[in-house]
Parts: C-alpha cells; structure tokens; sequence
C-alpha cells in the first residue's frame, strides 16, 4: 500500500488495538507500511487520553508513535470552541484530562463548576466513573443558555 499511498489514516479503537492488546498482524502491517515510507496518523473519537498518553501506548504496543502523530476528538472541538468564543475564556468541562490538556493548547481555560462563569460547556468521555453530578452540573449550565460542544 506504502507504493500507492503516502500517508494512512488509522483508527485506534478495534483497528490497531483492542484494549490492551494490538490487533493480530497490525503492529507487522503498520511497520511494513512505515518501512515503506508511508506516513501514519492515527485518530480516535477517545477524548479521555492526551496524544501524549495514545503515543505512549501505542509504542509499548510495538508501534512507534509520537504524540504529533495523533489526533483525537478533544483537539477537534477544542477547536471548534477557539474558533467560537475569546482567548482565556473559560469552559465548564464534563470529560477527562485529554479535553482539559486540548482546550488549554487552545488558548482556554477548563474549569469544573457552573459557577466559574465559563462561556460555554464541553462534554467527552471521562472514563467509567465519571460521577453523575458533573453532568447534572453540565445540564444546569446548557439549560441556563450556555452551549454544549460534545467531543
């Protein structure tokens, strides 16, 4: 594929890994393809982990990545919410620290309370024990006027 493709898309989630594990034969094709001078990225609509913490895993796995090889769903909306609202505004976060990390490499300040007086509400995923007061602090806020970027 390296001979017809300079560069790769590769979704995480399933495609290279399942969990903990690397997918049977992903780690030998992706370094095929790498060998052959075919570049990869890899995306994923994870927002709890930084591409810092993606890289990592993924080269304990056995595919060497770095964390500018990576794009997640956090990155995406940070976006969006810089294109939409000041510098140094602040955004009521319900997700993990990868959405926290996104927003500031935006110029944004996360913050967890209503009360903090953010400009808009950010949701992504926050892990398995993300406790069910954050998204009654979230709904609070949307149902207020605030609006709700959902990674």
């Amino acid at each position: 594929m390296s001979e017809a493709y300079d560069t790769a898309l590769l979704d995480l989630d399933g495609v290279v890994y399942a969990g903990g594990e690397a997918v049977p034969h992903a780690v030998e094709a992706l370094g095929t393809a790498r060998d052959g001078g075919m570049h990869l990225a890899y995306v994923t609509n994870n927002a709890l982990r930084t591409p810092d913490a993606v890289a990592e895993h993924l080269t304990e796995l056995g595919v060497p990545a770095e964390a500018g090889d990576v794009i997640t769903s956090a990155q995406a909306v940070a976006r969006l919410i810089a294109d939409d609202v000041p510098s140094g505004s602040r955004i009521l976060v319900i997700g993990g620290e990868g959405l926290r990390v996104a927003l500031r490499e935006r110029g944004l300040v996360p913050v967890d309370s209503a009360e903090d007086e953010p400009v808009a509400v950010v949701q992504g995923y926050g892990g398995p024990d993300m406790p069910w007061g954050r998204f009654a602090e979230a709904s609070y806020a949307v149902a207020r006027g605030l609006p709700w970027y959902a990674s």
